[in-house]
């Protein structure tokens, strides 16, 4: 079964600023975390690979960058230092990923991350998140 949306996004939603990148691959995790930022107000816009996301971020300038670290190739540690550095030091970097997966924790808290958290708590704490590095 495919997944498809005939409806265009409304004027309103396009005229919004981005005020957040989400780097991630997982469908319906992006439309959780897409939806909950269009409900507090705040534009999350959700990219798939290295190239597209440095383009909206040098476009845009979000004011953070979510990470899920079973994005790939696209949160690989060299792909963040990437990343982060055409986002500049005043952007945060926060990733999520699984529980059982410490070495990714940990390679994305090198790489420069400022936050890094179990999935589980991302999810919980996503609405706090959201209005504390958006807002």
């Amino acid at each position: 079964m495919e997944l498809t949306s005939s409806a265009s996004p409304s004027p309103a939603a396009a005229e919004t600023p981005v005020a957040g990148v989400l780097l991630s691959r997982d469908l319906l995790f992006t439309v959780k975390i897409t939806g909950t930022a269009r409900e507090l107000g705040f534009r999350v816009v959700a990219v798939g690979d290295v190239e597209r996301a440095s383009a909206l971020i040098t476009e845009h300038r979000p004011k953070a960058v979510f990470v899920d670290l079973a994005a790939g190739p696209l949160a690989a540690p060299e792909s963040l230092v990437a990343l982060q550095r055409t986002a500049g030091p005043e952007t945060p970097f926060i990733a999520f990923g699984s529980h059982v997966d410490p070495q990714a924790l940990a390679a994305a808290k090198a790489a420069g991350c400022r936050e890094v958290m179990p999935r589980s708590k991302f999810s919980a704490e996503l609405p706090d998140i959201v209005r504390r590095l958006l807002g």
